[in-house]
């Protein structure tokens, strides 16, 4: 290849450097583009201003480097410098003095400049290499700010709680999350005052491994630990702790009731499901013969004599009767298991609750339970089908009302909102349900009552599901059982 080719490549790489050199001595700009015009790694643009004034007018304009000459005394050179960096916070700034002064260099590299030379003491490839540098940390240090800021971003907003903590787990940052869920926040923490991680929510066990892993100095490691949240909730969590710095470790926790909630909710909506299929197809395959049958009873009891009539009794009847009673069943089934159709308005989840509650104050009162009510002051308001909700909620405190022993009972009712995401909790302190019955209960036809068709709750699952919820219960015998109702506001309302 011809070496005038390889040149022009060569010069086509090149950057180009813009700069601009504020100085009053002429012949000192004169030298220094001059000296720039012998560089040999990137092409070098200089304008020059002679007045603060002029150079103020020219920050309007796009440079990669700014050079200020700097005579003592001259405050406001000072200034320019501030006015350079208020405006452009990375930009590479290098001062050239006619003299050597250490006040000087300490006082310039407070205001931000990134480098300081004595003029006639530097020659084009030191001159270059300062410049280069120069450019080189100002682009890592707006890059290393960009990233904190994403990371900042990404601890903030994280879906589950995030502590920083030092090598005595004493916490040194939370993010919103933690907050919210745990309601420890060390800024607000009074003088004198600090917080431990492992003194604040975990229990014996997880507290001592926690301290035992810190001193031996481990990289990373998980604990299980049993937390409490604000709402008084008891919660599972993964405690994940890595070591981010020689003082500094990070703390993930991992909601495990949370999971396994979701887990059970996407279960729960995977039987409805299938459940629906099959009653679709018990429905097509039963109906049909079935009106067979009624059919075929009705022109027997036209058609058989009067006297075979008396032989068989009532036969006939018990037919009819119990085909009427399959049908009824499957209509039943149909419907407790087929998507509604909604009449959406907006509702107030605590003025539903209420209204629900009104329907069965009799029996309440009969019972002597004790109502608790704990509604979260100023909750939007949500899209929903009043009556049908208010159906579910009847049936889910009348449950409550049968666990429940006459004048011990007491039913905790409870409405918050985080964000997008409403929550309805009914808890009675009744008999609660066995483990093996607690996953069958949302089944068709499934009770423990010697009265009811068992759809009661099905019903209640399909209202929840047709409007986008979900819903879960927690039980443990002779303590008492909790139905959780999760709905979901438009992203409008977060």
């Amino acid at each position: 290849m011809p070496k005038s080719k390889v040149y022009q490549e060569t010069m086509l790489e090149k950057e180009t450097i813009r700069i601009l050199y504020v100085d009053e001595d002429q012949e000192e700009q004169t030298l220094i583009a001059s000296i720039l015009k012998t560089a040999k790694k990137n092409k070098y643009v200089v304008e020059s201003a002679k007045s603060i004034e002029e150079a103020l007018e020219k920050l309007k304009d796009t440079y990669t480097v700014f050079l200020v000459g700097y005579k003592p005394g001259k405050e406001e050179q000072l200034n320019l410098i501030k006015e350079i960096k208020a405006l452009k916070k990375y930009a590479p700034l290098i001062m050239l003095s006619g003299i050597n002064s250490d006040n000087i260099d300490e006082q310039a590299l407070s205001l931000g400049v990134t480098d300081y030379l004595v003029k006639g003491q530097f020659d084009g490839s030191t001159l270059e290499r300062k410049l280069q540098f120069a450019i080189r940390d100002a682009r890592l240090m707006e890059s290393l700010e960009k990233t904190g800021r994403k990371f900042q971003s990404i601890f903030e907003r994280a879906a589950d709680p995030f502590i920083l903590m030092d090598e005595k787990s004493k916490v040194m940052e939370v993010n919103p999350m933690f907050v919210s869920k745990f309601g420890f926040n060390p800024h607000d923490a009074k003088p004198g005052q600090e917080y431990h991680f492992h003194n604040m929510l975990l229990e014996a066990g997880a507290k001592n491994k926690l301290i035992q892993n810190l001193d031996t100095m481990l990289e990373s490691f998980d604990l299980e630990a049993s937390m409490i949240t604000t709402e008084g909730n008891t919660i599972n969590t993964l405690v994940s702790i890595v070591k981010q710095e020689e003082k500094q470790y990070q703390v993930l926790i991992k909601d495990l009731s949370s999971i396994k909630a979701r887990e059970e909710e996407e279960l729960n909506q995977k039987k409805f499901t299938s459940t629906g299929r099959m009653a679709r197809i018990l429905a097509h395959e039963v109906k049909n013969p079935l009106t067979t049958i009624v059919l075929s009873a009705d022109q027997m009891r036209l058609e058989l004599p009067k006297e075979v009539m008396l032989e068989s009794g009532d036969l006939i009847e018990v037919i009819l009767r119990n085909c009427d009673r399959i049908n009824h069943l499957v209509s039943q089934l149909l419907d407790s298991t087929r998507f509604i159709e909604l009449n959406i308005k907006k509702h107030s989840l605590a003025t539903l609750l209420e209204e629900a509650l009104a329907q069965v104050i009799d029996r309440i009162d009969l019972q002597g339970i004790k109502v608790l009510k704990h509604f979260q002051p100023e909750m939007t308001d949500l899209n929903l089908d009043g009556e049908k909700i208010k159906i579910a909620l009847i049936n889910l405190i009348v449950n409550a009302i049968e666990a429940m022993e006459v004048n011990k009972g007491e039913l905790v009712l409870k409405t918050f909102q985080r964000g997008n995401q409403f929550r309805i909790e009914i808890c009675d302190n009744g008999s609660g349900i066995p483990k093996e019955n607690l996953e069958r209960i949302f089944e068709p036809f499934f009770t423990n009552k010697t009265k009811g068709s068992g759809l009661g709750l099905t019903n209640t699952q399909n209202i929840i599901f047709s409007h986008g919820g979900s819903i879960r219960a927690k039980s443990e015998v002779g303590k008492g059982t909790c139905f959780l109702i999760n709905l979901s506001g438009p992203e409008s309302e977060v």
